[in-house]
């Protein structure tokens, strides 16, 4: 898969796990378990690209909405990238690091409607 893709999903999914300005070990754990589990298509080096992109956001302290605008940046520059099937699966990858840690809390819900309006905005 391509590489730039990669470092993308990294960011996404940094965002929505520090929505509430709180990355927690949980939502890095959830992380992990969840591109094992259901990005099984990557290689494992595919899958510690992402979360070597999530680890180096977290060192940099990148703000969660500027994480977020660098995704929605290359979504909308890559929409031929974006297969419903990767779309949902982005979406439920979101949903589990959303509810890693104390259930799901207004911030990242927010981050994940808006997310979800984004891939709507794509042409079919």
């Amino acid at each position: 898969m391509n590489k730039d893709f990669l470092i993308h999903l990294g960011y996404v999914f940094y965002a929505i796990a520090k929505a509430d300005d709180n990355l927690s070990f949980e939502e890095y754990v959830k992380l992990s378990q969840s591109l094992k589990k259901r990005w099984h298509h990557l290689t494992e080096a595919e899958r510690e690209l992402i979360k070597n992109q999530f680890n180096a956001l977290q060192k940099e302290n990148m703000s969660a909405q500027d994480s977020f605008s660098v995704f929605i940046d290359f979504l909308h520059r890559n929409p031929k990238l974006f297969t419903e099937e990767l779309k949902k699966l982005i979406l439920k990858t979101g949903n589990e690091i959303a509810y890693a840690f104390a259930k799901i809390n207004k911030s990242e819900l927010n981050f994940m409607a808006k997310l979800s309006l984004e891939f709507k905005k794509l042409p079919q």
